[in-house]
């Protein structure tokens, strides 16, 4: 009797160490050593500045490959310097128009991407409205821009361009109203005389949407229409003035105009690019100072 409750006792005891001894062994070895095992979720409870969030977050560190993109430039710095000559006014004269503005245009191409531009020029007018009784004339003057193109087709093909822009430009100028005849029905005479010698200035803004196509080689045609808008004009001391050099008597504007393109470095840049190494998967690590579950 006695032996058969040892035996007992001794069976209950066994089972015992025999559940002890697998649960301790199971807390010793808690990691997976095979490499081809996924990485595991980082658990993070601070944000990119350090600040501590309402609940953690998870994601995979090896496939969070994410990252901003920005222009980047194909072709060098000094691309191509350009010269071209405005003749839009010279054919609207063909149709009649009375005043005109020639201009010698200037550029440097930055990337194929930005351009620096410069126009000088001369503009006249020489104006005897309909049902008018006199004439304005400005005399040929000088005018100036500058300002900037930016090509929406800068990793393209630069015989082709799509771009907005922007200028300001300056002049000084004289301008003569002749031929002022004022009729008088009541005397039945008619009295002319003219305002001589006017000065007047002004200072004013452009800004433009412009299309440059490849003729051949490096001879190209260029259109441009603009909007312009006065900083500060002057009439002269007994009139008004009519027509502004390089600006035109109203707020929209055209160019059409012959370039030519002296290439400078035309050769594309080449860029090495660096793809992620996904081979090592890493292990699992603590972020933010608190362990793994």
């Amino acid at each position: 009797m006695r032996s058969g409750k040892m035996r007992y006792i001794l069976i209950i005891m066994a089972t015992i160490f025999g559940l002890a001894t697998a649960t301790s062994q199971k807390k010793i070895t808690p990691v997976d050593n095979d490499p081809d095992k996924p990485a595991q979720p980082i658990l993070h409870y601070y944000d990119k500045h350090g600040e501590p969030l309402e609940e953690p977050v998870l994601f995979i560190s090896q496939t969070d490959t994410t990252t901003s993109s920005r222009p980047q430039p194909v072709y060098p710095l000094l691309y191509s310097a350009n010269i071209g000559f405005n003749f839009f006014d010279g054919v609207m004269m063909a149709f009649g128009q009375k005043h005109a503005s020639f201009d010698i245009q200037a550029s440097l191409s930055l990337h194929n991407w930005i351009e620096p531009v410069i126009e000088c020029g001369l503009g006249f007018a020489n104006n005897k409205p309909e049902l008018s009784n006199f004439r304005y004339r400005n005399k040929p003057s000088f005018y100036g821009k500058i300002g900037l193109n930016y090509n929406f087709l800068y990793k393209s093909n630069p015989d082709y361009q799509v771009f907005l822009g922007v200028r300001a430009g300056y002049t000084s100028f004289k301008y003569e109203i002749t031929d002022i005849t004022i009729n008088s029905d009541y005397w039945d005479q008619s009295n002319k005389f003219s305002i001589m010698n006017q000065h007047a200035h002004a200072f004013y803004g452009q800004a433009l949407v412009g299309l440059k196509v490849k003729l051949w080689k490096w001879v190209s045609m260029g259109w441009s229409f603009r909007y312009g808008f006065k900083f500060k004009a002057t009439n002269g001391s007994n009139s008004n003035v009519w027509f502004i050099p390089g600006y035109g008597t109203g707020a929209l504007g055209a160019t059409f105009s012959l370039i030519f393109t002296i290439p400078i470095n035309t050769k594309k840049i080449e860029r090495n690019i660096t793809l992620p190494d996904f081979s090592n998967k890493g292990e699992p690590h603590v972020s933010g100072g608190i362990p793994e579950p």
